[in-house]
């Protein structure tokens, strides 16, 4: 009977240690997988923003290729509008909409975020290009919702507080 508690003891200890290779073995293997799992562009992301840190704004005419619509569509500049920003020295933003001219209040901040206030637009309704006045709409939104900036190769990108990109500019 002794030597029965003896043996099952042993077979238990021995399942222990044989169940105990295998989770390090898949651990091990999930560790080194982990590393080809990471998409592409966010690593690129990362190293673009290490490189693009407190880049200067003002002084050149941002024009707009792609904003957010304020749910998550990436959507391109209607064609046959124009969209820019200047950010002044005087921390006043100012441009065209689409339709009408705006201007607004902004600050730079020193990782680099920004803060932009709900801008000042005119009261001109356009037709043409068809969608303009909702892409004048989203577009002042999104520059409310700016919190953070980065320059990544020439271009003007904008990010949400959760690190969504919602506007990207081209130089002029």
């Amino acid at each position: 009977m002794k030597a029965l508690h003896v043996l099952c003891a042993g077979a238990l200890v021995l399942i222990v240690l044989i169940g105990g290779c295998t989770s390090s073995s898949t651990q091990a293997a999930a560790t080194t997988a982990a590393p080809s799992a990471t998409p592409a562009p966010q690593a690129a992301v990362s190293t673009e923003q290490t490189t693009a840190s407190a880049p200067v704004i003002t002084g050149t005419t941002w024009v707009l290729g792609w904003f957010d619509d304020t749910k998550g569509v990436w959507s391109k500049v209607a064609e046959g509008s124009t969209i820019t920003a200047t950010f002044g020295t005087d921390g006043n933003v100012t441009g065209s909409s689409g339709c009408n001219k705006y201007s607004a209040q902004y600050r730079l901040g020193t990782d680099p975020a920004i803060w932009i206030r709900r801008p000042k637009i005119g009261a001109t309704s356009c037709q043409t290009p068809l969608g303009v006045m909702s892409q004048e709409s989203y577009y002042n939104t999104d520059l409310s919702l700016a919190e953070d900036y980065k320059v990544i190769d020439g271009q003007l990108v904008m990010f949400d507080k959760t690190g969504r990109k919602i506007l990207q500019f081209d130089p002029s």
